[in-house]
């Protein structure tokens, strides 16, 4: 009983002494930004813009393989180019594993709604859970993103500038 009663205890302290969220923010909807996007051992550099809730354009920067890819995404059709061809498909035919794909959709569930933050010296971590792969996204005090880790995936922003709402 005395053994049950200091585990007890000590699972209290230790939950107790667990770090809870101490504020919130929300992600800007709209955005421009540059970013490297590292999964295993590529790095991508990707310019992406944000326009509304399911509207972006992405282009590829490095590496040179891939070079000037871009994605246009007008909710439900997403239009890939490269080099003067392009073609138009259904978002949901998006491969899986697509990196910018995993980011578009990381960010567009990120931006749905308020986010609960553990405020830093220098900066906000906010976490949890998306389609059931965890995040770990760290934002400046002023409410701009700077990096997030996501499943496999970690995004580093080298650029970020809000943006006002573009219409269709």
């Amino acid at each position: 009983m005395k053994k049950i009663l200091a585990f007890l205890i000590v699972a209290l302290l230790l939950v107790s002494c667990a770090k809870s969220p101490s504020g919130e923010i929300t992600l800007p909807g709209c955005f421009s930004a540059d970013a490297d996007i590292t999964v295993g051992e590529t790095v991508y550099t990707v310019c992406l813009n944000r326009f509304s809730e399911g509207r972006w354009q992405a282009e590829v920067m490095s590496p040179a393989a891939v070079k000037g890819l871009t994605f246009t995404i007008e909710g439900d059709t997403v239009t890939p180019g490269f080099k003067g061809l392009s073609f138009s498909f259904d978002r949901d035919k998006f491969p899986a594993g697509s990196v910018i794909n995993i980011a578009i959709r990381a960010f567009d569930r990120l931006a749905a709604a308020p986010l609960g933050v553990i405020v830093g010296d220098e900066n906000l971590l906010a976490s949890g859970d998306i389609d059931g792969e965890a995040y770990a996204l760290t934002v400046s005090k002023s409410g701009i993103p700077e990096h997030l880790e996501y499943g496999a995936m970690s995004v580093s922003f080298t650029r970020f500038d809000v943006a006002e709402e573009v219409e269709e």
